[in-house]
């Protein structure tokens, strides 16, 4: 095997833990399948990694940060209206799926799990500042037209995301990615004040 350093084996663990995720399931994540995707012994795991909820919490918490990292890079060029309708399309359109599983099932993983369900609050603590100051701007700048305080909003609006996604990606879904994303625009339309067009057509 390739020398790699302490650090270096410990991204990769991560990395190949979030590739299992995806493809298995948050509860299929199991340290014997990671070493399988990284083609190791399931020793060097536990050389990191006390126990496989320690690997859990490292995965959710590499995986969520590297989406958000990419919002933020994003977002000093976009409008208010614009912000908002990229995060509504990234975490409902079609391509992620499994991401929209992702979070579905740390989500049922957190409810067991405390060290999980910190890491899990936290991220959500993350994105709704995020949208509070994407509102706050929509309305300053007076794209957004509502009484409502950013708070409350940004809150509403990830709690109707997150309950939809869950139905979404059940065994047996109730709705498709696709109606998952319509419901949430016409969501985010009726709070805010905007008219549907502005969040569904061309940018």
């Amino acid at each position: 095997m390739v020398y790699m350093t302490r650090l270096a084996r410990r991204e990769a663990i991560i990395a190949a833990a979030i590739a299992v995720m995806l493809k298995d399931g948050f509860d299929g994540m199991t340290t014997r399948r990671v070493a399988a995707e990284m083609g190791a012994a399931n020793g060097i795991i536990h050389h990191h990694f006390k126990t496989a909820s320690e690997l859990k919490c490292a995965a959710f918490q590499h995986y969520e940060a590297a989406a958000r990292a990419e919002f933020v890079k994003m977002r000093p060029t976009l409008a208010a209206t614009s912000a908002l309708k990229l995060f509504v399309s990234d975490h409902t359109d079609n391509a992620r799926e499994n991401g929209m599983r992702f979070w579905a099932e740390a989500w049922r993983a957190a409810q067991a799990d405390i060290a999980l369900a910190e890491a899990y609050a936290e991220a959500v603590s993350c994105w709704h500042r995020l949208l509070c100051d994407i509102i706050a701007d929509g309305i300053a700048a007076d794209e957004f037209r509502t009484g409502a305080v950013s708070e409350t909003i940004a809150w509403r609006i990830l709690g109707l995301g997150i309950g939809l996604s869950s139905m979404a990606v059940l065994p047996v879904p109730l709705l498709s990615p696709p109606a998952v994303r319509n419901l949430m625009m016409q969501t985010v339309t009726d709070d805010l004040g905007i008219a549907l067009q502005e969040m569904t057509g061309a940018p």
